[in-house]
């Protein structure tokens, strides 16, 4: 009879753990685990430390564009009359940017309740607002200035997201059972990213489209809102 060593039960072992540890991996990724396309051939020749660092970058681009948003929203809620505590959540939101890229998307995730309720006080706001003072204007042109830089900042991004999407795929379905718990969790802030970045735009040219109509009505003119309006569409 062969003698089985000791060291190769002791792979088969591993081995057969790592592949069952890989569905909780799989379904946290969703359809990036999906079949390789044929546009994926590439795949395998993609450097993981330069997607890291793309990523990371696309991450820092995608929270100092929440920052940007809680800054204008503060500025807009100081013209409308409104008290507001987004100035500290963006300075809080600051020091996660020297974090690591999962660092980065959670906390520009956290921010995203802080900045629903701040629109939310805004457009209610506006709805209800007289005339501003001379003062007041000046305050809501310099805070719509500012929201329109975070909505393009943050509208910016998606290309970048889509591709890094497509090259975490090929990473992924080109990685070795060994490696693949790796490049699952380099890819996963990703993954995030491509669901929360498109629909906060849209949230945001939502708002912004009731911050030029209202400027619009109190004669105040908002810095780049011709630029806004040209990559945006016409809100």
């Amino acid at each position: 009879m062969t003698r089985i060593s000791m060291k190769s039960i002791m792979a088969v072992s591993i081995i057969g753990m790592m592949i069952a540890s890989q569905s909780p991996a799989h379904a946290q990724l969703g359809g990036l685990l999906g079949n390789k396309t044929s546009g994926d051939s590439a795949g395998a020749t993609i450097d993981k430390d330069a997607f890291g660092k793309s990523a990371d970058d696309v991450a820092g681009k995608v929270l100092a564009a929440r920052i940007t948003f809680l800054a204008s929203k503060a500025k807009l809620m100081e013209a409308l009359g409104l008290k507001s505590d987004a100035v500290a959540k963006a300075s809080e939101a600051l020091r996660a940017a020297e974090g690591s890229t999962s660092d980065k998307i959670k906390e520009a995730d956290k921010q995203s309740a802080v900045s629903k309720d701040a629109s939310k006080q805004i457009e209610e706001s506006m709805a209800a607002s007289k005339e501003l003072s001379a003062e007041s204007k000046a305050k809501f042109a310099e805070g719509g200035g500012k929201f329109i830089e975070g909505v393009l900042l943050e509208k910016e991004q998606i290309e970048a997201i889509q591709k890094l999407v497509a090259q975490g795929q090929s990473m992924v379905q080109s990685a070795s059972i060994l490696q693949k718990a790796g490049v699952v969790k380099i890819v996963k802030p990703v993954t995030t990213m491509s669901t929360m970045v498109p629909g906060d735009v849209k949230e945001g040219s939502s708002t912004l489209a009731k911050i030029l109509k209202f400027a619009k009505s109190q004669n105040v003119e908002i810095p780049g809102a011709d630029k806004a309006t040209d990559k945006l569409g016409g809100l």
